[in-house]
């Protein structure tokens, strides 16, 4: 299609490069996630709204978003490479917040823990980014002379604030998608495997491939009775099976995402437990512990509430967070 904004990193959702925007109606609410195109599946994003770059503001059209231009601004792009995925970050997390002018810099800081600049050019660009926080004013003044710590572009940052005021610019969620009914799935394809024999010579190998999704749990139970042990391979956020496919060269010739059985997705707490379903995404279960801590003491659950929540937070990355589940993590025994 010619979009050759998000870039292709490291290929293994470690730098973020290629962060695009995924949207897709829930529970009568729409749902924002930023999650690393180079381990979601297509089949993975069937009816969903995907925003790239390009589908957020381009040069060509002059219709930049605010995003964009403050980067820009504020010199917060060297080589460019990075840039369209630290902007996707950005917009990502400003999208996701009910109420982006409540925004802080530590939130915002946060939300790009997924986002590597190769350039090392983190001042200007956590400086372009917290320029949309409500509490870019509490910096430390160049002038202070009660505190150690100073910023040596709070001058620039402060030119923004009152462009803060009004929700910022989004793209408009298709109505299309509103109406959109998730069925089982089942698609058959090719995938193909490249590499490099003595740096002049390039060998493509083909392997069939199925893609299953189903959205019962009897149906999922039934596909595994079909398909046991290693004939089929469970999958949900893709982040550790797509390293084992495109690294370790293993060819899976099933694949079953199970990101849409109800039952997987159990979030409930009860005087003496917590009960978390295996399908539940670990950015789901922070903010659903955040909740939790916030209405209990520490006492009531002995303080597990915040130790799980502080664990969460140096737990890979916001885009793997988005997507990895709470079981899949914990079988694979990801070192992530």
């Amino acid at each position: 299609m010619g979009l050759t904004g998000s870039k292709l990193g490291c290929g293994e959702g470690g730098c973020g490069a290629c962060t695009v925007l995924i949207s897709q109606y829930v529970a009568h609410h729409i749902e924002h996630r930023t999650v690393n195109a180079c381990l979601a599946p297509i089949c993975s994003v069937d009816g969903c709204h995907v925003v790239t770059i390009e589908g957020l503001g381009s040069v060509s059209k002059s219709n930049l978003h605010p995003t964009q231009s403050r980067l820009a601004e504020l010199s917060g792009s060297q080589c460019g490479f990075c840039t369209p995925g630290i902007v996707m970050s950005l917009y990502g997390t400003i999208t996701r917040s009910d109420k982006s002018s409540s925004l802080t810099m530590h939130d915002i800081e946060d939300a790009l823990d997924g986002n590597l600049c190769r350039c090392t050019g983190y001042r200007p660009i956590l400086d372009a980014a917290k320029s949309f926080a409500c509490d870019i004013d509490k910096l430390p003044c160049r002038t202070a002379s009660t505190t150690k710590t100073t910023s040596t572009s709070l001058d620039k940052c402060l030119l923004f604030p009152k462009d803060n005021t009004s929700p910022t610019n989004q793209i408009e969620f298709p109505h299309q998608l509103h109406e959109y009914i998730p069925r089982s799935l089942h698609i058959k394809g090719t995938r193909f495997f490249c590499f490099r024999i003595y740096s002049y010579r390039t060998i493509c190998l083909g392997s069939t491939v199925e893609w299953y999704r189903p959205v019962t749990l009897s149906e999922l139970l039934h596909l595994r009775h079909i398909y046991p042990g290693t004939a089929s391979k469970l999958v949900f956020g893709n982040t550790e099976v797509q390293i084992e496919t495109k690294f370790k060269r293993i060819q899976y010739p099933r694949l079953i995402s199970i990101t849409h059985v109800p039952e997987l997705k159990t979030l409930k707490r009860t005087e003496t437990s917590l009960i978390i379903g295996a399908g539940v995404t670990l950015s789901c279960l922070q903010s659903t512990l955040v909740e939790w801590n916030k209405n209990s003491k520490e006492s009531d659950d002995g303080g597990i509430c915040q130790a799980m929540i502080d664990q969460l937070k140096y737990f890979a990355s916001t885009q793997i967070r988005n997507v990895a589940s709470f079981g899949g993590n914990i079988i694979n025994a990801s070192p992530m």
